[in-house]
């Protein structure tokens, strides 16, 4: 055998060691994970069933409120920006871009966004066009697991990320630190805080007071956060908790982007193709719980003063939740002028 074929050989041979190291690698991550899991469940309590994934390695801080203000993994600690000032008082105006398939009618090289927030797979977005995230938002771990070709386009942008710790443990499972440049907001949930025992719905009005969440619906529940840093509350949509973030960080003007919500099992989001769809459950959830979350969000920033305006024409969301505007009016105008022609 040539010199040259012994190389070319060898270096198959390890390509091939590293493949199955980095698979026994990964199974080992798995079955660690699952061990852990199953742990976690067998010793706590239902209340405490939303922490199994991420029991293993992690550390919660919580400030004298209760709120979240670090995190470890490792022991190695997660910068997180949750203690530095959060308000945007004269910046009016921001544009919350999600992934239905509305967007690609817009033409985003024509509309001046100063402020933007995305949500999942919205940063596909900038394969098209020059678009600058602020703001970006990640609570879904399926969408983390399923697409990391698209959250390390995140994580490695120099955004402010909200998510919620299970999120960020998900994604620390994949990139190494050094991969991220994004400032981390670590993002509760108001009902299943991270670390401690789910909040009965009897509880809820006690744990957080008026000033902190909105109960729309006790029942259900459904609700609203007024201030994020005691988390937000779920909506089963992250256009949800997106707009939630928006309001508390100050904004008085809010458009949204590819919120379409109709037949979104069966509609690939703007940045997928019938073949590679991920799954969608907006579609079982709407009537019970995305609709009437938005449709009492929208009275109650109506009466705080603030404006939303809703980018889909063909939104499942109607006209007297959000006024549906078509993009072209953001070419000239900003969402104050907008709201005057409307009014």
């Amino acid at each position: 055998m040539s010199l040259e074929a012994h190389q070319s050989v060898s270096s198959e041979t390890r390509g091939n060691v590293r493949r199955r190291a980095g698979k026994l690698s990964a199974w080992c991550r798995r079955a660690g994970s699952t061990f852990f899991k199953l742990l976690y469940r067998y010793t706590h309590s239902c209340a405490f069933r939303h922490n199994e994934r991420f029991a293993s390695g992690v550390t919660l801080e919580r400030d004298e409120a209760g709120r979240l203000c670090g995190m470890r993994l490792r022991g190695r600690e997660v910068a997180c920006v949750n203690g530095l000032p959060l308000n945007v008082r004269g910046q009016a105006e921001c544009h919350l871009i999600a992934s239905g398939p509305s967007i690609k009618t817009i033409d985003y090289g024509q509309i001046d966004m100063r402020n933007t927030m995305g949500v999942n797979g919205a940063i596909a977005l900038q394969d098209q066009y020059d678009v600058r995230f602020s703001y970006y938002c990640i609570v879904d771990t399926g969408f983390v697991r399923n697409r990391p070709d698209l959250v390390e386009r995140v994580i490695a942008e120099p955004l402010t990320l909200f998510a919620t710790p299970i999120v960020i443990w998900h994604i620390a499972q994949q990139f190494h630190p050094e991969h991220m440049r994004c400032r981390i907001f670590l993002l509760d949930d108001m009902q299943f805080p991270a670390g401690q025992r789910a909040i009965d719905t009897s509880e809820l009005r006690a744990a957080y007071g008026e000033a902190s969440l909105a109960l729309i619906d006790s029942s259900r529940p459904l609700g609203f956060s007024l201030d994020i840093r005691h988390g937000v509350f779920d909506g089963r949509t992250v256009a949800y908790a997106g707009l939630q973030i928006l309001a508390s960080l100050g904004f008085g003007s809010i458009a949204l982007h590819g919120v379409d919500l109709t037949n979104a099992s069966r509609t690939p989001r703007f940045y997928e193709s019938g073949a590679d769809m991920q799954p969608c459950y907006l579609d079982a959830n709407f009537r019970d719980f995305i609709e009437p979350s938005f449709r009492a969000a929208s009275r109650l920033l109506a009466g705080r003063g603030v404006k939303v305006l809703n980018l889909s024409m063909q939104s499942a969301l109607s006209a007297d939740i959000f006024p549906k505007v078509n993009w072209r009016t953001f070419t000239h105008a900003k969402v104050h002028d907008v709201e005057h022609s409307l009014a």
